[in-house]
């Protein structure tokens, strides 16, 4: 019985230790903004269509563009049903009606996860290119490490401030992506 007690204090304390620094990793991309430098494409990662989040990531993203800090944007999401349209055809929408400028972009209509977003964005541009990584600011740390992972070099990071979230919805969304970025741990490792 002590031996058992033993070994469930071990996975305690690793378990504990393991979600400590999940959490640091993802307080630390969402706080610390890199010096963006020209890349080669700006990501912006979809999220749910007709929800602040997305609105608020695409003109981030078109806000970058319009910096001149990528020639390319790619609008990475696809649907979530039949029924909707992609999450990147709503980005497109929302970048159209916010600039009457001609856009260098690319849709990337088949993503379910980030994990998907930064892997078909590849399939579509390549790996070694520069990329700007657009989401909100608790998604930021997945989204860059799976980028570095899919061999994107460097890679930046960007957000919309989040004024469209209640403090606790925010606090509820940093909880979910720590639960997220444990969930990823093996493709973070092995793809």
């Amino acid at each position: 019985m002590r031996k058992l007690w033993k070994i469930y204090k071990y996975v305690a304390v690793i378990a504990v230790s393991v979600l400590l620094v999940d959490l640091a990793v993802v307080a630390t991309f969402s706080f610390y903004r890199p010096k963006i430098e020209k890349a080669d494409a700006i990501v912006i990662l979809g999220a749910a269509i007709n929800t602040p989040a997305l609105y608020n990531r695409s003109l981030e993203g078109l806000r970058l563009y319009e910096a001149g800090k990528a020639p390319l944007l790619v609008l990475s999401g696809g649907r979530i049903s039949d029924k909707d349209i992609s999450e990147a055809t709503y980005m497109q929408r929302s970048i159209g009606k916010n600039t009457d400028k001609p856009l260098n972009l690319i849709l990337e209509e088949e993503s379910h996860s980030t994990y998907d977003n930064l892997k078909n964005t590849k399939a579509k541009i390549g790996k070694g290119k520069s990329v700007i990584i657009v989401s909100d600011e608790y998604h930021l740390a997945r989204g860059v490490i799976m980028a570095w992972r899919e061999g994107f070099y460097p890679v930046y990071w960007s957000s919309p401030t989040s004024t469209y979230y209640k403090k606790s919805e925010l606090a509820f969304y940093y909880m979910r992506e720590v639960m997220a970025m444990v969930a990823y741990i093996p493709k973070f490792i092995f793809g």
